[in-house]
């Protein structure tokens, strides 16, 4: 019983800081002590995205959870000095786990926003996230779609044909980052870092 007081009583004073903060900038940043959790529920928004970056020095667990049962739908490890973006729907709620012996630090943006619905979608494209989690803005190169600048630690919503294929400059040479194909899942999110890094490595 005193455990389940103690983690709303500090969802509550955080919540009190967090709203604060959000009248000044867009991005707020709290501390969630060691052995603790942190919930963020916004029950008047049908939905929302929140997007994330662990501050601290060491991995934090998210967790999206069903707010009927209290069931855990989908768990990620962020790690430290990253970035990811998550949809929260209206019967969810979003569950930061901090099981170090240490204070963790994350930043975050709420935003309101509702679920890609996939079967707009042709079945012949693929629809997904290209998250920039570098510090550095990366311009990319869709032959025939765009060529659109991904700013650091955000992300670009993109639905492409099976076949189509992204491309990076590196020095005076255009390079493959990633061939659209049937192994990518609709709404997944991909690292465009890890792409960078991979296509100028193999």
């Amino acid at each position: 019983m005193f455990k389940k007081v103690l983690r709303t009583s500090l969802f509550f004073i955080c919540g009190l800081m967090v709203f604060s903060q959000s009248k000044k900038t867009n991005i707020s940043s709290i501390y969630i002590p060691a052995k603790q959790e942190l919930v963020l529920n916004y029950p008047s928004y049908k939905g929302f995205i929140i997007d994330i970056w662990n501050r601290g020095k060491f991995n934090l667990v998210f967790s999206k959870v069903l707010k009927e049962n209290d069931s855990i739908i989908r768990t990620k490890t962020l790690k430290e000095d990253s970035f990811n973006s998550f949809f929260i729907d209206k019967f969810e709620f979003m569950r930061i786990k901090n099981e170090l012996l240490v204070p963790g630090k994350i930043s975050y943006k709420i935003r309101k926003g509702s679920k890609p619905k996939s079967n707009n979608f042709n079945k012949n494209s693929k629809s997904f996230f290209l998250v920039n989690t570098t510090i550095q803005n990366i311009k990319v190169y869709i032959p025939g779609v765009k060529n659109p600048t991904i700013n650091s630690n955000t992300r670009l919503f993109l639905n492409l044909k099976i076949g189509q294929s992204i491309f990076f400059r590196f020095g005076n040479d255009m390079i493959e980052l990633i061939k659209i194909n049937d192994s990518i899942q609709n709404n997944s999110q991909i690292n465009l870092a890890d792409l960078v890094d991979n296509a100028i490595n193999k």
